[in-house]
């Protein structure tokens, strides 16, 4: 199928907006992009971080009504049609574009992550998700996923030391599961997990990943409200429970996390922090004082924090 490709650059303060009147317009799908190449590290607690200035990406069918959406635009801005462009995008090129965000890497020596198009066959059905004679394990994952594809330096650093260490019938707490890819791939590693992430849509997105790589069974998710609303007994038993806890997220929420992660970490268990800048690292170890933390794992600006609890 091909599609009409809506592209128009925006301050965020008009995103929200402009992407409700797209999508009521029939979008299929948007995205947002950095006009500028801005870095957002550290949003406001229950904010969405967004760049200052946005390149907005929609696809529409081909039988959109091109003029009639440049006139709902203008409830924005006016001038909108300046900075509005249109463009066809063929199948090939969208699937094209997709595969360019591909992640085909292997990591520890024996988990491969795969886009999901190596996991179907021709006749489109879905084929097992497999671990083959080489003792190689295999996750497939959407390319280019909003919540972790696999991409990102602090994604690569925890799924490497994952694949490296995890053991089979390790209990592993995944804080902030996004796609689910971290989850997943201790899962298929022999691991029973708890998936846990502040948006539905992340819990909506690791659920239907875990479902494609036949491993659901072996995830137990919950949003961050359920998780904080489990009854005292229920949380009680998630105490001391976890041989590794594993959390990408960001600096600020990693140390005001730091006593309810501490918590749940069997004596002896790995904690596994990322989405820390390299000059964060020592602000984030120095909330966790009872954790034992190896030297940083360091790629590019980012590094990957891994301790043991001593208690």
């Amino acid at each position: 199928m091909s599609w009409l490709q809506v592209t128009l650059s925006l301050t965020s303060v008009n995103v929200a907006m402009a992407e409700e009147l797209l999508l009521q317009a029939g979008a299929c799908a948007v995205t947002l992009e950095s006009l500028a190449d801005e870095v957002v590290l550290e949003p406001d607690p229950g904010a969405i971080p967004l760049w200052s200035t946005i390149r907005l990406k929609a696809l529409f069918p081909l039988d959109a009504d091109i003029p009639a959406l440049r006139e709902t635009l203008t409830s924005i801005d006016p001038d909108i049609h300046q900075c509005l462009e249109v463009d066809f995008v063929g199948e090939e090129d969208w699937q094209l574009r997709m595969l360019n965000h591909a992640v085909n890497a292997q990591f520890g020596g024996r988990l491969w992550l795969q886009p999901k198009s190596l996991e179907t066959d021709t006749e489109g059905e879905v084929a097992q998700a497999s671990t083959v004679e080489s003792g190689q394990t295999y996750l497939y994952l959407e390319p280019g996923l909003a919540f972790g594809s696999g991409s990102h330096p602090t994604t690569r650093m925890c799924l490497e030391w994952i694949a490296s260490h995890l053991e089979p019938q390790q209990r592993v707490m995944d804080f902030g599961c996004g796609s689910g890819i971290l989850a997943i791939g201790a899962a298929l590693l022999g691991a029973q997990v708890v998936a846990v992430d502040h948006d539905d849509q992340a819990v909506l997105a690791t659920n239907e990943n875990a479902e494609f790589n036949n491993i659901a069974a072996n995830i137990d998710t919950l949003s961050l409200a359920q998780w904080q609303q489990l009854p005292g007994s229920e949380r009680a038993e998630f105490a001391g429970a976890f041989d590794v806890l594993v959390a990408n997220i960001l600096a600020a929420p990693l140390i005001s996390l730091a006593d309810e992660f501490v918590g749940l970490l069997s004596p002896g268990g790995r904690l596994v922090l990322s989405g820390v800048l390299a000059e964060q690292a020592d602000d984030v170890m120095a909330a966790y004082p009872s954790i034992q933390f190896e030297a940083p794992i360091i790629e590019e600006q980012w590094a990957c924090l891994v301790g043991v609890a001593f208690y």
